[in-house]
């Protein structure tokens, strides 16, 4: 009797475990399709585009890395604040190659299948003219980091902004600062066959000749060219006293490298790739005495730039090139131009932007009503130091608040 007894109670508390084990999974279960659903995770999606291959890549991959640390910051403070409610950021990252029709495909899904906010980018100016109506006409915004070309701006689109400064206010600093310096009687102009090549040349020398300098060289070729030396002989035949040069990094460093070889020894002065740690890595010491134009530089004494510069480091293990601060730049202008709006209606977005007045990385950014930022931009030369790139730094001549130290003329440079 007992025996049976215990079977029983055995069969009874299988039963009774099975019934709890039961009417607890139903518990969940309804609980699962009954409770209300968690709010997900609001985010704005922001879009980035960039030459991260080819030719144009090391410019690409400073402009990738100043926006991803821009992004964790933010992110890391709680994102953008709109009214009581803060949106973390979704950077996606395309790879445009430097190649408009590379860029456009890109800029179709990230509008199309991504649906982001607002595009940043790109690096080239040919890449970001291609792309920009399809921008404009999706009314999206697009902030603008590096590329210069001055129609980017100047044709008005309510959409489009730029942080660093244009072809013509870079160009013009430049080549006003240059024949001040050095009061040239003739030049020689050897441009990379694009449209910021082009206009940079277009614009330098008319503020030359408009001093009395003569040009006595003209020179093109097509980005990606390994070969000047026919170009370089032409030049060194005319014999300017000043060479001017648009061409991005690889380029630029073949030019130096190669003039040197054939002893044409003048002054050169560049736009373009050159503000960069990779571009003395790779000319070495044919890059000594080269006046060029840079945006920002991480030895610039300014506190906002030396908080940048020890964050990146801390972040990358590399001191920022001006591609990486024009791009951080670009992400917290959005980000004020969002939370000053209070809203992400395009056009209170774009109406705040135009508002803006802030101390970023660069400097003091504030826009005109095209959307162009009035910043002033730095001359530098490339001068000999201990501590630097191949024994090489940029040292910074221009303007007389960031200056570090005084032109030294060629001669005397090598």
């Amino acid at each position: 009797m007992s025996l049976l007894i215990s079977g029983l109670s055995k069969s009874l508390l299988v039963v009774l475990v099975a019934v709890i084990v039961v009417a607890a999974v139903g518990g969940i279960v309804y609980y699962i399709f009954t409770s209300p659903t968690l709010p997900e995770e609001k985010v704005i999606k922001i879009g980035l585009i960039a030459p991260l291959t080819g030719p144009l890549s090391y410019g690409g991959n400073d402009m990738r890395q100043g926006a991803i640390l821009a992004v964790e910051e933010i992110n890391a403070k709680g994102g953008i604040k709109i009214g009581n409610t803060y949106y973390k950021i979704d950077l996606i990252i395309e790879d445009d190659e430097g190649n408009p029709t590379k860029a456009t495909q890109v800029v179709q899904k990230l509008i199309t299948q991504d649906k982001v906010f607002a595009i940043v980018g790109s690096y080239s100016s040919s890449v970001t003219l291609a792309v920009q109506p399809m921008i404009m006409e999706s009314k999206k915004l697009l902030v603008v980091p590096v590329a210069v070309a001055t129609k980017i701006t100047d044709a008005g689109y309510k959409y489009t902004f730029r942080v660093c400064a244009n072809q013509r206010m870079q160009t013009t600093q430049n080549a006003e600062f240059v024949y001040n310096l050095l009061h040239p009687r003739t030049f020689a102009l050897l441009l990379e066959n694009t449209d910021y090549g082009r206009e940079g040349g277009q614009i330098w020398a008319s503020v030359l000749e408009s001093k009395g300098a003569v040009k006595v060289a003209e020179e093109y070729f097509l980005p990606g060219t390994t070969d000047f030396y026919s170009q370089l002989s032409k030049i060194k035949a005319a014999n300017p006293d000043v060479v001017f040069v648009v061409a991005s990094t690889n380029d630029a460093a073949n030019i130096l490298k190669q003039a040197k070889e054939i002893g044409l020894k003048k002054q050169f002065v560049m736009l373009g790739g050159v503000a960069q740690d990779e571009f003395l890595m790779l000319a070495g010491e044919a890059a000594l005495g080269l006046v060029h134009v840079s945006y920002f530089e991480p030895t610039s004494p300014r506190p906002k730039a030396q908080e940048f510069v020890k964050a990146f480091k801390e972040r990358w293990g590399r001191p920022p090139a001006m591609y990486a601060a024009g791009t951080y730049d670009a992400i917290y202008a959005l980000k004020y131009a969002i939370e000053k709006a209070g809203t992400l209606d395009v056009d209170a977005v774009a109406t705040a932007m135009r508002a803006l007045d802030f101390e970023g990385v660069q400097g003091r950014i504030y826009f005109d009503e095209k959307g162009q930022a009035q910043t002033k931009v730095l001359l530098v030369q490339v001068q000999r130091c201990a501590d630097g790139v191949n024994g090489l730094c940029r040292l910074i001549l221009y303007p007389p608040e960031d200056k570090q130290t005084d032109y030294i003329p060629l001669e005397k440079i090598s």
